[in-house]
């Protein structure tokens, strides 16, 4: 017994040290994005279904670069804009695996038109002529750049699926699906009287509610079934794990950790100033006065970027080139951005502001786990309408009103 409970708390060790290791990608990254991240592999087999699609990615980036490298700036193509964010809502989870994304480049390979395909799939020469509108080289392009994104994603998880599936833990759905059912605890009562297909739609939620709290599968069955049985109805088993779900739920959008250099007091209640230790250029300050105060402020209420000389314990920038853009923790110091990425980009002037949420202490609000039953990676946000979600959300009245509780001072 002792040597099972020591090669037990050998592998929380390890899974903790990995959890930290995983990367950090937030569900809407771009192929253009990944592209600087995925390390190119030389394994072999292994990764060698996925290598049409990688290779149509990559070639066609490439394509587009020298497209763009002779026209002016207004004249450039670009994937990367607010419109065409895909957003993954929870109730239409993104759902990957290699074989789902093989399906789909396969279909795309069927849609391109023939021209354009024959440049990406051949030797060709890669100009600054097109064969189709420029119109179309960008509809055709994110097509592409997608399935190059899902593939690179795969291939970034890969070494990490035995931890992405311990997150399935945090797989919130049930919680949402039961609370948005109108008498939820009627129809329960009345479980004989639901119809078959009902009882197993319950079923999934109620057990995905107990596994909230950290129970296993089985675990969460038998008990539901034991429930069942004993009450001829499982409305206990809903009352006894709902609060684990909720719990679950509120921490998605509740700051984790305070922190202790902003001023927002009764002398200015309309102004929160925030310490910024100032950059190197005037050009990357415009960029973060610019993207920062004009998403953080609601109604009257304005977040201020105070730059001052401070060092690493004022909260600052990085610039990497091929990082992941992420800051060193919630309520973390140091934001650190892909220097490969330019600054005027629709996907990175959006990631300055997300991660700026994180230093003031707001979470993730998306999920993302592996499903190790079917074998694919599930994803989805929360609230595609919220910043700290999805890129196509923006600040909400819920991220003001926490901010007033946490570092309003009366």
């Amino acid at each position: 017994m002792k040597i099972l409970l020591v090669v037990f708390l050998f592998q929380l060790s390890i899974l903790a040290k990995e959890s930290k290791r995983i990367p950090h990608l937030d569900l809407e990254m771009s192929g253009t994005e990944l592209h600087s991240l995925l390390r190119i592999r030389d394994d072999g087999e292994e990764d060698s279904e996925l290598d049409p699609v990688m290779k149509i990615g990559k070639r066609y980036l490439t394509w587009l670069k020298i497209v763009n490298q002779n026209r002016p700036e207004e004249l450039k193509l670009s994937l990367s804009n607010a419109e065409i964010q895909p957003g993954y809502p929870i109730d239409s989870p993104k759902i990957s695996s290699p074989k789902i994304i093989l399906e789909l480049f396969s279909q795309l390979k069927k849609d391109l038109p023939e021209e354009f395909k024959k440049v990406l799939t051949t030797q060709a020469a890669l100009t600054d002529s097109i064969p189709v509108s420029d119109a179309d080289f960008v509809i055709y392009g994110r097509k592409i750049d997608d399935l190059y994104a899902s593939a690179s994603r795969w291939l970034l998880q890969k070494p990490y699926l035995w931890v992405y599936a311990s997150k399935k833990h945090d797989d919130i759905r049930g919680y949402y699906f039961l609370k948005q059912t109108p008498q939820v605890e009627n129809q329960l009562t009345n479980w004989e009287q639901l119809a078959a297909d009902t009882q197993i739609q319950f079923r999934g939620w109620l057990e995905g509610l107990c596994f909230n709290s950290e129970a296993t599968a089985s675990v969460c069955g038998a008990n539901l079934d034991k429930t069942i049985a004993e009450n001829g109805n499982p409305l206990p088993y809903f009352k006894r794990y709902l609060q684990d779900g909720e719990s679950k739920w509120n921490k998605l959008f509740l700051i984790q950790n305070k922190r202790d250099d902003l001023l927002w007091s009764i002398e200015h209640p309309e102004l929160l100033s925030a310490p910024f230790s100032k950059p190197d250029t005037y050009e990357v300050e415009q960029f973060l006065r610019l993207n920062i105060e004009d998403e953080w402020r609601w109604l009257g209420w304005q977040l201020r970027l105070n730059f001052t000389q401070g060092g690493m314990d004022t909260t600052h920038v990085i610039f990497s080139p091929g990082a992941t853009p992420h800051v060193n923790g919630l309520g973390g110091n140091e934001i650190t951005m892909d220097a490969n990425q330019p600054i005027t980009e629709y996907h990175v002037r959006w990631t300055i502001r997300h991660e700026y949420g994180h230093t003031l202490g707001f979470p993730d609000c998306y999920i993302e786990f592996y499903d190790t039953d079917k074998a694919v990676m599930i994803s989805y946000q929360i609230d595609t309408t919220n910043l700290m979600c999805s890129r196509r959300g923006k600040l909400q009245e819920k991220h003001f009103e926490e901010l007033k509780r946490v570092y309003f001072t009366p």
